[in-house]
């Protein structure tokens, strides 16, 4: 029996994304994809970053995880608000 694969719309969408934002030099984006990387890390209890880090087991170490993104996140839209603090 062949098994059929599923096509990962949501993946391939998301490296068109981030192609189009280095090309445009979109910092935001980076926001975005931080804030869809946290959301099921939240929901789920582990975190990837070079391992996967769970949070009953690694607590301390998942929340800075977890806060480390979402500050990235916001540090990436200030330029959306707030126009004069650019990155340097």
């Amino acid at each position: 029996m062949t098994q059929q694969r599923s096509i990962k719309w949501r993946t391939i969408l998301g490296l068109i994304l981030v192609y189009i934002a280095i090309w445009f030099n979109w910092q935001w984006i980076w926001g975005i994809l931080f804030i869809l990387w946290v959301i099921p890390d939240i929901i789920s209890g582990v975190t990837y970053f070079i391992e996967p880090i769970e949070k009953k087991e690694h607590p301390i170490l998942y929340w800075f995880i977890i806060c480390s993104w979402l500050l990235m996140s916001i540090y990436s839209f200030l330029p959306l608000f707030f126009p004069e603090w650019k990155y340097y």
